[in-house]
C-alpha cells in the first residue's frame, strides 16, 4: 500500500529520490559517520524542545530514524518525497508501536498544510537533495505562525570531503566510515556550507541558535522574522 499523496508531486524527481535512497542507505550502522549521525540527532532533538503537547512536522523524513528518534508529541507528521523511504519509515513506526502521520509531498512544490499547523518543524538533511532549496524553505516559512520552531541542519560538504578522501588515501575509509563514499554524495545537489544556510533564511527568519556537529553538519534553531 502506497502512502497518502499530498499535493502535486513531480513523478521523475520522486522516482529519482526512490533510487538514490536504495543506493544510500541510512542511517549508517557503525563507524565515525554513525557516531556523527547520532550526535547530529540529539542536537536536532534538543534545539526542537519538544514538549508532549507539540505538533512536529519533518519536512524530508526520508525512512524516519530522527523521527522516531524525538520525544512523545501530540503529533508526529513526516513528509518525504520518495515513496520508498517513506514505505520504510512505516514499518519503522510499527515495530515501534507509535503512532504518526506519513505523506509524500514534493516540498519544492509546496506543503500542503495550514499556517500555524505545527509547534515544531524539522528539516534536517534535506536541504541539499533539492534543486531549489530557497523554495523548500519559503514553503517551511509559509505553514510557521509566529511561534513556530523550526530547525534547519545541512552537511558542512567541504570538510566532510576533504576528511573522506584522505581516509581513503589512507586505506582507512571503509574501516573507519563503511558505506560512505569517497568523494561529494551523487545524492547531493548542493555543497552547503554555514553561510549558504545563513544566507538562505536571512530575512525570513530570525536565527536563535547556531550549532556545529563535528565539523561535519550545521544546525540552526529559527523562529519566523519579525
Amino acid at each position: 500500500m502506497s502512502i497518502p499523496r499530498l499535493g502535486p508531486v513531480d513523478t521523475a524527481r520522486a522516482a529519482w529520490n526512490d533510487e538514490m535512497y536504495g543506493a544510500h542507505p541510512t542511517p549508517y550502522a557503525s563507524g565515525i559517520a554513525r557516531w556523527i549521525e547520532l550526535a547530529r540527532v540529539r542536537e536536532v532533538a534538543r534545539l526542537a524542545a519538544i514538549t508532549a503537547a507539540d505538533a512536529v512536522l519533518e519536512v524530508g523524513c526520508e525512512s524516519g530514524t530522527l523521527l522516531a528518534s524525538l520525544p512523545p508529541a501530540r503529533r508526529l507528521v513526516g513528509a518525504d518525497i520518495s515513496q520508498r523511504a517513506l514505505g520504510d519509515a512505516r514499518s519503522r513506526f510499527a515495530a515501534l508501536g507509535r503512532p504518526v502521520e506519513l505523506y509524500q509531498v514534493d516540498a519544492e512544490r509546496g506543503l500542503p498544510f495550514e499556517r500555524g499547523e505545527f509547534d515544531v518543524i524539522v528539516c534536517s538533511e534535506m536541504l541539499e537533495h533539492v534543486r531549489d532549496p530557497a523554495a523548500v524553505a519559503a514553503h517551511i516559512r509559509a505553514i510557521c505562525a509566529a511561534g513556530t520552531r523550526v530547525v534547519l541542519s545541512v552537511p558542512i560538504e567541504a570538510p566532510k570531503v576533504r576528511a573522506k578522501r584522505i581516509l581513503d588515501r589512507l586505506g582507512l575509509l571503509r574501516l573507519l566510515a563503511p558505506g560512505v563514499e569517497p568523494g561529494q554524495s551523487e545524492w547531493h545537489e548542493h555543497a552547503f556550507s554555514p553561510r549558504m544556510l545563513d544566507d538562505l533564511v536571512r530575512g525570513s527568519f530570525r536565527t536563535v541558535a547556531r550549532r556545529r556537529v563535528w565539523a561535519a553538519h550545521y544546525v540552526l534553531a529559527l523562529r519566523t522574522a519579525a
